[in-house]
């Protein structure tokens, strides 16, 4: 079921070019982080899939990224986040991240941005602060 959601959830999921930087009480923004975006999607029976924002499966690239959703122990909940490499300084760093594919040498973790559903309900209409 949240499956055939998955689309509608990835298209925010791209950035949108301005011209000039800027500041304002009523926006949050996110951290670059140098990453690849990702959507945990876990299943009713509580099985975890992660998804990139160009809807390609990441499971096999991130195995352990899987194992921490999995450990969460979620059912019908998706997850919006990003998933780095960390460097020496625990600075994320995209370079790291495409060798850990190949060669795992640095920790590997999903920033969880974001809950887009749960339990059965969209929250994406849902005010991020209350």
């Amino acid at each position: 079921m949240l499956q055939t959601f998955l689309p509608s959830f990835l298209a925010p999921m791209l950035p949108t070019l301005i011209k000039e930087p800027f500041d304002s009480p009523d926006w949050i923004f996110e951290p670059k982080l140098d990453g690849y975006r990702a959507i945990a999607v876990i299943d009713a029976t509580g099985k975890p899939s992660i998804w990139s924002r160009n809807h390609l499966p990441l499971e096999s690239k991130f195995p352990t990224v899987l194992a921490a959703v999995n450990r969460l122990n979620l059912r019908s909940t998706i997850l919006d986040g990003e998933i780095v490499a960390l460097g020496s300084e625990g600075i994320p760093r995209f370079q790291l991240l495409q060798k850990w594919q190949k060669r795992p040498t640095a920790p590997v973790v999903y920033y969880l941005f974001d809950v887009l559903w749960r339990d059965g309900e969209d929250l994406t209409s849902q005010p991020v602060l209350t």
